[in-house]
């Protein structure tokens, strides 16, 4: 990795780091963070209910640091709110937010993505070139709305061609949302639109914090600054996954905030279609995680139940998430 330490961002700059365990590589996250804002409280780390063991690790490794200590784990959402919450409150102009498992690669990308976002000052959110595991290795960031359409457009293009590249290249562009990796985000927008919808958990609230941006006439830009390197384990996306449960379930809450009630509906019945034939294809082959399959494809079955009798989303958006 490129060694850290270039001057400070020219604007008051926090970063939030949020995470309900410690995961690699959180110390040379922290540490390289810390060398890059101007003093070592900018650095904000929310112990996302790990029952005060980060925390304590926190002291002890990075004491400076800025700790935010929540009794629960908030899923993203929840944890990162802290996190940008004390950041306004301290008057920050800019907050980035990033996953915990990165480190950086780019000793100027603070400076860089802050002489971005000012030369466009409608832009609330700035992504950077970000890299999955290796230097080189480009994350795709730059995402679209997940419209019905679109997904079994995608779904087909990656069975018979296979995935597209990724639209993470070298040309600075408006794009519709970005994942929340490591995001640059405007203080003064965030002032009008709000923070991340707690409701979601996490997933899918990446695009909706982009659609209320841009309904506030705010909008998202990706900028080919290289940033960070992405150690996201490649295990925990299975198709019966609680993470994928999440995606799915949270389309569909987004679809109905938007006002959006017939692309709710075909996005989740497809996916209770798909979840219900993977169950079966399971049962025949002894896959050792059906279990895991039937309860995937019974909570998505409880959500597509709910839409049909039009409840409320309140009503239906699903018991707590800790047993599953």
């Amino acid at each position: 990795m490129t060694e850290t330490g270039s001057r400070p961002p020219e604007a008051r700059t926090a970063v939030v780091i949020a995470t309900h365990a410690y995961c690699h590589p959180l110390d040379k996250c922290v540490s390289d963070f810390s060398a890059l804002v101007e003093h070592p409280q900018d650095v904000i780390l929310v112990d996302n209910g790990s029952n005060g063991d980060l925390t304590r690790w926190a002291k002890e490794y990075a004491p400076e640091i800025t700790t935010i200590t929540r009794a629960v784990n908030g899923f993203f959402c929840a944890g990162y709110n802290d996190g940008l919450r004390h950041a306004i409150e301290k008057k920050y102009q800019y907050v980035l937010i990033v996953n915990a498992d990165t480190d950086v690669c780019n000793p100027d990308m603070l400076h860089q993505l802050i002489d971005v976002a000012n030369h466009h000052p409608s832009a609330a959110f700035i992504g950077p070139k970000v890299y999955l595991r290796d230097v080189g290795n480009v994350q795709n960031t730059v995402l679209t709305y997940p419209t019905f359409r679109r997904t079994v457009t995608s779904f087909l293009r990656h069975k018979l061609i296979g995935p597209p590249p990724a639209a993470s290249d070298d040309i600075e562009k408006e794009v519709e949302f970005l994942n929340g990796v490591c995001v640059l985000c405007r203080v003064a927008a965030l002032r009008e639109f709000g923070l991340l919808d707690e409701t979601m958990g996490g997933y899918v609230e990446d695009t909706d914090w982009a659609w209320r941006a841009k309904t506030n006439g705010w909008t998202s830009l990706y900028t080919p600054v290289e940033s960070i390197v992405h150690h996201q384990p490649d295990v925990g996306y299975e198709h019966y996954s609680l993470k994928s449960f999440m995606l799915r379930r949270n389309t569909i809450f987004w679809h109905h905030k938007c006002g959006r009630s017939t692309e709710a509906l075909l996005y989740g019945r497809s996916s209770r279609f798909m979840a219900w034939l993977r169950c079966i294809l399971a049962r025949l082959r002894s896959h050792p995680d059906l279990e895991d399959f039937k309860t995937f494809s019974s909570r998505l079955a409880e959500v597509d139940r709910a839409i049909r009798s039009d409840r409320p989303v309140g009503d239906w958006f699903g018991p707590p998430l800790g047993d599953w």
